[in-house]
C-alpha cells in the first residue's frame, strides 16, 4: 500500500505544482495590467478566477496523467459504424495532448445521441503548424468522405480550435464544415509559449508571425463559428487572445475553469450539445 501510495503522490505533486506555476502568470498578467474586458465582465474578482483555476487545473492536469495512455488504442477514434442521419463530428486536441484529450466530452456527446465521432491526433513535436494543418486537412477529407452529404462539425481545443477555424477560413463549397466550434483557442496568440518546447509550440507566441499570417489571409467562417473560452484560462495571455478576431464568431464565455479543464466541464459539454443540436 505504501509503494501504491507513492506512485499517486508523483502525479498528485506534479499537477498541484503545474497548476500554481501556471496561474502565478496569470495573476501577474491581470494584477499588474489594465484591467481586461474579459476577465472584468466574468463578474469575479481576480482573487476567485485564480482560486477555480488552480482548482480545475489541479484536478484535470490529473485527469491528463491518467488517461494519456489511451492513445494506444486507435478504435476509440472512430465510431463503430455510421449512423446515416447524423452529423459528423471531428474532434481535435490541443498541443502536447492526444486523443485521450476527449474520454468525457466524448462520452457526453455519445449519450446526447451523437455516434459520428471522430478523433484527430497528431504529435506536437519536430513539426510545424503548417505540416499539421495539412495532415488536417487530409483527416477531414478522408472522414467525410465515409459520410458525404452529411453536416460535417468541427471542435477543436487549444491549438485544435485553431486548425478548426484556419480550415473553415481556407474552405468553401462541399469541404466547408456545418459549424465550427473552438475551446479556449489561442487565437491570437499566447504569452505562455515562452515556456514551450519545439518550434510548434514557440510559433504560437502573442501576435507573433504565425499569428499575424494567418490573420492576413484570415476571413468570416462560411459557416456558424462558436468561441468557448474561460476567464480563467492561464495559459492563452493575454486573456483577449482567447476571442476569435473575425466577424461571424459567437463568443460564449464560460464559468471559470482552467484551459484543460474546458475538456471536462459539464457545463462546457452541454453547451457544445447545444449548439449542435441548433
Amino acid at each position: 500500500m505504501n509503494i501504491v501510495a507513492e506512485l499517486l503522490l508523483i502525479p498528485i505533486c506534479i499537477s498541484a505544482a503545474v497548476a500554481l506555476f501556471i496561474y502565478s502568470f496569470f495573476w501577474f498578467e491581470n494584477a499588474g495590467a489594465p484591467k481586461c474586458s474579459l476577465v472584468e465582465s466574468s463578474g469575479r474578482s481576480l482573487m476567485a478566477l485564480t482560486f477555480h483555476g488552480v482548482l480545475t487545473g489541479f484536478a484535470s492536469l490529473l485527469v491528463v496523467m491518467m488517461t494519456y495512455p489511451l492513445v494506444l488504442f486507435p478504435r476509440l477514434g472512430r465510431p463503430a459504424r455510421i449512423a446515416p442521419s447524423q452529423p459528423v463530428i471531428i474532434l481535435t486536441h490541443g498541443l502536447y495532448h492526444n486523443t485521450s484529450a476527449w474520454l468525457v466530452m466524448r462520452h457526453r456527446l455519445r449519450k446526447a445521441g451523437f455516434t459520428n465521432l471522430y478523433l484527430m491526433n497528431y504529435f506536437s513535436f519536430f513539426t510545424s503548424f503548417e505540416s499539421i494543418f495539412t495532415k488536417f486537412e487530409r483527416f477531414v477529407a478522408k472522414t467525410h468522405a465515409e459520410a458525404p452529404g452529411q453536416p460535417l462539425v468541427l471542435i477543436g481545443h487549444s491549438l485544435g480550435g485553431l486548425l478548426c477555424r484556419v480550415y473553415a477560413e481556407r474552405s468553401s463549397g462541399d469541404h466547408a464544415p456545418s459549424l465550427v466550434i473552438t475551446l479556449g483557442a489561442p487565437h491570437r496568440g499566447s504569452k505562455m509559449t515562452a515556456f514551450a518546447t519545439g518550434n510548434l509550440g514557440r510559433s504560437l507566441m502573442y501576435d507573433g508571425p504565425l499569428i499575424r499570417e494567418i490573420e492576413r489571409e484570415g476571413r468570416e467562417a462560411p459557416c456558424p463559428a462558436a468561441c468557448i473560452f474561460s476567464p480563467a484560462d492561464a495559459l492563452v495571455l493575454p486573456s483577449e487572445s482567447l476571442r476569435a478576431p473575425y466577424p461571424g464568431w459567437t463568443e460564449y464565455p464560460t464559468s471559470p475553469v482552467s484551459h484543460v479543464g474546458m475538456l471536462y466541464s459539464k457545463e462546457v459539454a452541454s453547451l457544445v450539445i447545444d449548439l449542435i443540436k441548433n
